[in-house]
């Protein structure tokens, strides 16, 4: 029975070692700042997401971060006039595709560390600044008709509600046609989120981030042809990052 004990207590004692050591050997390395690369899946749309922090300590950073995404409109849906030909699909009734451009500061804080629950840290992200909406106009297939040789061809023009009906469109056009012919609507974002980390290597990033974003403009952000737009967007969202930390 003693030798047990002793055998026990020695194990015991082995095992408090090594984890003090562990601490202690994560606690010599001091990072002075990371760089994360992400993609962003949101409940309308999907985009790219980069951020860069400096440690403010052994548990909190400053970062700057700057998101990229499409956003749609929860109302619109794809249709496809014929689904026969090879014409591309519309949304009836869309006035402008949308692209929001968000640059921010913030703080990222860990609370739980990876020696408490088995290799995986969580944080809390804090972030706000100015978001960027760019409407760029759709622009859609219709019918071209020569009077003269009574011969119709394909035309690609601006949609307008009050010009095209259903029956008058043909299909639509990428979302890079004339990409710069949009309008820029400025406004302010916030944003706050828990980051899980289990990167086993203690200088690497890999996070799943699960959080949530509101944008506001100044004005209705003109998206659809009806009286649904509005001049915020509130988003849930899910994001994948990887990156580094750096001691230098």
């Amino acid at each position: 029975m003693k030798k047990i004990v002793l055998i026990l207590v020695a194990l015991l004692s082995g095992q408090f070692i090594y984890s003090q050591a562990t601490v202690f050997e994560e606690k010599r390395t001091i990072y002075k700042r990371e760089q994360a690369f992400g993609l962003i899946v949101h409940t309308r749309g999907w985009g790219l997401t980069y951020r860069y922090g400096t440690y403010t300590s052994g548990f909190s950073r400053r970062i700057l971060e700057g998101d990229i995404v499409g956003m749609k409109h929860p109302k619109q849906t794809k249709t496809f006039t014929n689904p026969y030909d090879n014409s591309n699909g519309f949304v009836y009734g869309q006035l402008n595709s949308v692209l929001i451009a968000r640059f921010g500061i913030g703080n990222h804080n860990t609370f739980i560390s990876k020696q408490s629950v088995r290799g995986i840290s969580i944080s809390s992200i804090l972030s706000a600044g100015i978001t960027l909406a760019y409407a760029k106009p759709v622009y859609i297939e219709v019918e071209k008709i020569n009077f003269q040789d009574t011969l119709a061809s394909l035309d690609v023009v601006k949609y307008d509600p009050d010009i095209h009906d259903f029956n008058d469109i043909l299909g639509g056009t990428s979302v890079f046609h004339r990409f710069f012919t949009g309008t820029i609507y400025p406004g302010v974002y916030v944003k706050g989120a828990l980051s899980f980390e289990s990167a086993r290597q203690a200088d690497r990033i890999n996070a799943i981030e699960v959080g949530a974003v509101l944008d506001v403009y100044y004005k209705k952000i003109p998206m659809m042809a009806n009286d649904f737009n509005k001049m915020y967007f509130f988003n849930l969202y899910v994001s994948l990052t990887f990156g580094a930390k750096k001691t230098e």
